[in-house]
């Protein structure tokens, strides 16, 4: 019986058996089947067996690269040789492979709801620890139990809830959609478009978009509401006129804003319904965004519904929010905003008041980063509620 060749590592002045069971295993998860990957190991174990003596890593690695390129094409070799010599541990979910990155895990546990501090030192954590496996490529549920181990044990046991609850909910392909509410200038926008980015959600939709698309299709006096912003709406009710100057009967901003809702309200729910039925993440922000006014009960089964109200809690903090919202976006007529404060800062009490009484959050937007994560905080909550942490039947179905 032939020596066994042996594998030389120079930084270490060491030298360790060649073992086909572990060239095995690293081929396996680059993508091999087990047969294949035991033929691979069988043929190296020839080549090294006919150049005698000892070899080093990189002419092993040499050896199977050229072996994965002659039987397997290019694209598998170069898997090998991005994972083996380059260092970098890739992930395989299913037949794809990604390379693993600190950066891409971390901005997916600040969405789970984990704030950027914790979420880029589980994600370092992780990193180390796939290192210390030792091996080129890791499979995606691999990388979940690591994760979760790692949150729970050395990082933030709440947050490794958090996770789970999110592993269920994307494994559901159950749509999360959020419905952001709220009058003029609290913010709703900016606030949406941090969202998106933290959800990783790429559609978006606003209910001005929307305002704007109907009044285009329909003739004025057909819904002559559309013609105006939502707290000046009530000059385009029967009873005004768009001339007159005053509202004319006892709550007509409010009146006028509903009339304008009810002409938004179809292309929102439709909206919904279709990412819905198609199983996409959505958000819409919007002043029309009224959650007491939405048939939200056929999709609550199907989807991960989220309605909220952004709002300020004075009226000067408003005032500040239009002065700023005018430097940054000079084309909108923030200056009439200004002078119609009244009418915004009515809107807002009734939205507010319809929220509680729905027993819709109600956030208060003063600083925006905590606005954010109070939000991600009532986010998780309700994912979490829908798809408890349960490792025992995440891991179990891989």
């Amino acid at each position: 019986m032939g020596v066994k060749p042996v594998i030389a590592d120079r930084d270490r002045a060491e030298e360790t058996p060649f073992l086909r069971r572990n060239l095995v295993q690293s081929l396996v998860t680059v993508g091999l089947s087990v047969s294949d990957a035991a033929e691979v190991a069988q043929r190296v174990r020839v080549q090294l067996d006919a150049e005698g003596g000892a070899v080093d890593e990189e002419r092993l690695r040499a050896l199977v690269s050229v072996d994965l390129e002659r039987h397997f094409g290019a694209r598998t070799g170069l898997l090998y040789r991005s994972a083996q010599l380059q260092g970098r541990i890739l992930v395989r979910n299913g037949r794809r492979l990604e390379p693993f990155s600190v950066g891409v895990l971390t901005r997916h546990l600040e969405g789970c709801g984990i704030r950027f501090e914790e979420a880029s030192r589980g994600a370092h954590l992780v990193e180390s620890q796939l290192r210390e496996l030792d091996t080129p490529v890791v499979d995606h549920r691999t990388l979940r139990r690591i994760v979760y181990a790692t949150l729970s044990q050395r990082c933030c046991a709440a947050g490794a809830d958090r996770f789970l609850s999110r592993c269920h909910l994307q494994d559901s392909a159950t749509p999360l959609i959020l419905l952001i509410g709220g009058a003029t200038g609290v913010g709703k926008s900016t606030v949406a478009t941090r969202l998106a980015y933290l959800l990783d959600i790429v559609r978006t939709q606003s209910t001005d978009m929307m305002r704007e698309i109907i009044r285009c299709y329909l003739a004025g006096h057909v819904a002559p509401t559309l013609g105006f912003s939502s707290f000046d709406a009530w000059k385009g009710l029967p009873r005004a006129g768009p001339l007159a100057r005053q509202p004319p009967d006892e709550d007509p901003v409010v009146a006028g804003f509903l009339a304008q809702c009810g002409n938004v309200k179809v292309a929102l729910e439709a909206t919904i319904e279709r990412a819905v039925k198609e199983r996409h993440d959505l958000i819409v922000d919007g002043v029309h965004v009224l959650p007491s006014w939405l048939d939200l009960t056929g999709i609550a089964a199907k989807a991960v519904v989220i309605p909220l109200v952004l709002a300020v809690t004075t009226k000067s903090r408003l005032d500040e929010h239009l002065l700023q919202r005018s430097k940054e976006q000079p084309d909108r007529d923030s200056d009439l905003h200004r002078r119609t404060l009244d009418a915004i800062w009515q809107l807002q009490g009734f939205m507010v008041e319809q929220a509680e009484r729905e027993g819709v959050p109600v956030i208060a937007n003063w600083n925006l980063d905590e606005t954010v994560w109070t939000i991600m905080d009532v986010i998780m909550h309700q994912v979490g509620v829908r798809f408890p942490p349960d490792p025992d039947r995440l891991f179990a179905l891989g």
